[in-house]
């Protein structure tokens, strides 16, 4: 297993890249040691409240661009 592929995986992760940004070909030793370093980065990640900051958080921004964050009742 390269660590530098195994390491970037990480980073990748920890920079909020999604797994399919992987740039090694599939089916190489390379693109499974950046998945496998990927993936432990993301099950080391504590989820808090079952949110992590991020491109989820982003994504549910975006869904409400142009609304007002005071709920009125």
């Amino acid at each position: 297993m390269s660590t530098d592929a195994y390491e970037q995986g990480k980073l990748a992760f920890q920079h909020n890249h999604p797994m399919s940004s992987c740039e090694y070909p599939k089916g190489s030793p390379l693109r499974q040691a950046w998945m496998d370093g990927w993936t432990e980065a993301r099950n080391a990640t504590p989820a808090a409240g079952g949110d992590r900051p991020g491109m989820m958080a982003d994504a549910r921004r975006a869904t409400r661009v142009g609304q007002s964050d005071v709920h009125e009742s």
